[in-house]
């Protein structure tokens, strides 16, 4: 072989050699990025559209007007996320939020009902005004998923507020021997999506549909118009939002379904410490496209403010609870005080207008000016209000399914 020609094989195969490593270093990029366009065995996506609801419980927390600007607080969902039927997050799931900022809801009242209302309540122990909830505007969210991952997600607060679940008393005495079922308080935020979140679930346990082929007896939903014993009447219609998926009539009823209803009884406080009552009836459910289907429900659990004094009764009516020995020893406190008063200045007036009186009957005339006055108060004394504010979460108890209005169609 010619010398010049070997030299020139040998050349050229280290030449391959050597830029072999170059080759396959260009190639890394290519097959990482394969690599990650491949999904993962088991991983899907599935969409959870805008306006989803996650109801997030901060157990330490009572209150929401003590939090500093940038706190970062982890919470827990309550219910899980869902997309469609199908579970995004169960139950239980970690959630990062920072705070961006708080602050307190004032009613927007002027100032001679501000001055009345603070009357009302300066001699009507009982009386309560709307209870606190604050503004909390959020610069993060973060959901800590079962694959791992923290997903960044774009929502906004739509409630803040320290919270209870409200049951009725036979189901506690069953289960704890309270006398009233009351769940301790919590602080809790309804989020709300503003945009699609497409996150990577695993298929092999959250991914398959949540609900089974049987009949559900029991469905939660938040509720979309608060309601106030002192201000519904008989007649007035409410709207919830389903919370979880329910199967009814056959049927599959997706989060976001309408759930609408009546006020069937409402009777506002009266007086003598008489609280006011308000019993809710469900109608229909109407789905996010189809017809909708009638059934009839009522309330079997519902969420209220952690200071609320009411109760729920077995057949789903709320009722403001009775003042208690505490109150009462307030009212019969304030009575005195009041008759005192009467009592003092009406001497004045009654010895000008019977100059004749002697000292003792002007002063038995004025003693009965305050014993007058202690009555009237403890007479007027109203009782309890019952008052389920919007976004509360509430559990409707299913009963039979109406065929006439099953066959109406959603406008």
């Amino acid at each position: 072989m010619d010398r010049s020609a070997f030299f020139g094989k040998t050349i050229f195969a280290v030449g391959m050699f050597a830029m072999l490593p170059l080759a396959l270093r260009a190639q890394e990029p290519a097959i990482g990025e394969a690599g990650l366009a491949r999904p993962a065995a088991n991983v899907s996506a599935l969409r959870v559209d805008s306006e989803s609801l996650l109801r997030v419980e901060f157990p330490g927390r009572k209150t929401w007007g003590r939090v500093e600007k940038g706190a970062v607080l982890e919470g827990r969902l309550s219910l899980p996320l869902y997309a469609g039927e199908h579970v995004v997050a169960p139950e239980g799931s970690t959630i990062r939020v920072t705070v961006e900022s708080t602050e307190k809801i004032r009613e927007s009242l002027g100032f001679w009902r501000k001055t009345g209302h603070a009357l009302v309540r300066a001699f009507n122990p009982l009386e309560t005004s709307r209870p606190a909830e604050h503004r909390v505007e959020l610069s993060a969210a973060d959901l800590l998923l079962s694959t791992g991952e923290m997903v960044a997600l774009d929502a906004r607060v739509l409630r803040a507020t320290s919270t209870v679940i409200v049951q009725p008393k036979a189901k506690s005495s069953q289960e704890t021997g309270a006398a009233l079922k009351k769940s301790a308080p919590r602080g809790t935020l309804l989020l709300a999506l503003q945009q699609q979140a497409v996150p990577p679930v695993r298929t092999d346990e959250y991914a398959a549909p949540v609900i089974a082929a049987e009949e559900q007896r029991m469905a939660r939903a938040y509720l979309l118009t608060a309601m106030r014993a002192s201000l519904n009447h008989k007649g007035d219609t409410f709207r919830a939002q389903l919370a979880e998926p329910a199967r009814v009539a056959g049927r599959m009823f997706t989060p976001g379904s309408v759930v609408e209803g009546t006020v069937v009884r409402s009777v506002a406080p009266r007086m003598l410490s008489r609280a006011g009552r308000l019993y809710l009836r469900v109608d229909r459910i109407v789905p996010v496209e189809g017809e909708s289907l009638g059934v009839s429900g009522s309330l079997s659990a519902a969420e209220a403010d952690a200071q609320a004094k009411f109760a729920l009764d077995e057949e789903g009516t709320l009722h403001g609870r009775k003042p208690g020995i505490k109150n009462g020893l307030v009212d019969l406190g304030y009575s005195y005080f009041l008759g005192k008063i009467s009592d003092d200045i009406s001497e004045t007036p009654i010895r000008a207008l019977g100059a004749s009186m002697s000292d003792a009957a002007v002063a038995n005339a004025a003693r009965y000016v305050g014993l007058g006055t202690s009555l009237a108060f403890l007479v007027t004394r109203h009782g309890r209000d019952v008052y389920l504010p919007k976004y509360a979460l509430i559990e409707i108890e299913l009963g039979r399914v109406s065929e006439t209005a099953s066959k109406e169609k959603h406008d």
